[in-house]
């Protein structure tokens, strides 16, 4: 049984390189069974074909994601603060750990199917759930501004997600490559400075005696 895991995230991990860097159109059954050293009916096997597939990459990749953040959002003995930036944390790490397929998801994520918008009202807004939560118990202990909304959630997501989305942007434009190890300390130091900037009060600002990170 752990083989035949293994096997099967073997295929998928080659897909998303495969997928990301000749495109799905691009990409053959016979290229994934080629590049993963097994044989094309396990693919078939495994996912039914190349569009199975497509879906068992995304659903797994978006699955332990939203497994962390929950995992996050029930932990008892911090602050809202400390919370949301564990969860960009997580979200960081896990892309950078799985960086190549990251990007195919986030790419994939941005176009209109039916299979997206399954998985938009399944995983995406559960995100969005548990980001509420942890937003109103940050205004219910003074830590962020009662002001913060919905919005608050699209900025902050699109600022932790936005590296591993737009890769060669960052990589050319700023010179940081988000798959390497020190990119996660750096960015969340900037995340750590935006979050004090917008959504903190400055009453737990002083409370707490720290002061943004500036560059």
């Amino acid at each position: 049984m752990p083989e035949m895991e293994n096997t099967r995230g073997r295929i998928i991990q080659e897909a998303a390189v495969l997928f990301t860097n000749k495109g799905f159109d691009g990409t053959s059954v016979r290229d994934i069974a080629g590049q993963t050293g097994v044989n094309l009916s396990l693919i078939s096997y495994y996912f039914g074909g190349k569009q199975g597939l497509l879906e068992a990459l995304v659903v797994d990749f978006l699955e332990g994601y939203i497994d962390g953040l929950e995992a996050i959002s029930v932990r008892e003995g911090r602050n809202a603060f400390d919370t949301l930036m564990e969860m960009a944390e997580h979200m960081l790490l896990y892309m950078q750990q799985r960086h190549q397929r990251a990007r195919f998801v986030l790419r994939e994520m941005t176009l209109d199917s039916m299979f997206v918008r399954e998985l938009t009202s399944t995983y995406l807004m559960k995100e969005k759930h548990l980001y509420s939560l942890v937003l109103q118990d940050g205004v219910e202990e003074g830590v962020f501004h009662p002001a913060v909304s919905h919005w608050t959630i699209m900025h902050f997501r699109s600022m932790v997600l936005m590296p591993f989305l737009h890769h060669q942007y960052v990589r050319e434009v700023f010179h940081m490559q988000p798959h390497q190890a020190p990119f996660v300390t750096l960015y969340l130091k900037e995340i750590r400075r935006w979050m004090y900037s917008t959504l903190v009060t400055p009453a737990h600002t002083e409370r707490r005696g720290t002061h943004p990170v500036h560059f």
